[in-house]
């Protein structure tokens, strides 16, 4: 798989999410924590900015 195709599929993945945020089906945490965690289990290059995103979050929780 190319660097292309990875944006591609994480570019759908992200147009999926904020349908399921609109829909209302599911709360706006939940939907954000599900592609934050979807994004870092894939490894896509999406993947680093989300693991930056729990680290910080995980300071101030955890120290």
């Amino acid at each position: 798989m190319t660097q292309t195709d990875l944006f591609i599929i994480d570019l759908f993945l992200l147009l999926y999410v904020v349908m399921l945020a609109r829909s209302r089906e599911i709360k706006w945490y939940q939907v954000t924590l599900i592609s934050l965690f979807g994004f870092l289990l894939a490894g896509t290059p999406f993947s680093y900015p989300a693991w930056f995103m729990v680290q910080f979050i995980g300071k101030f929780f955890f120290g």
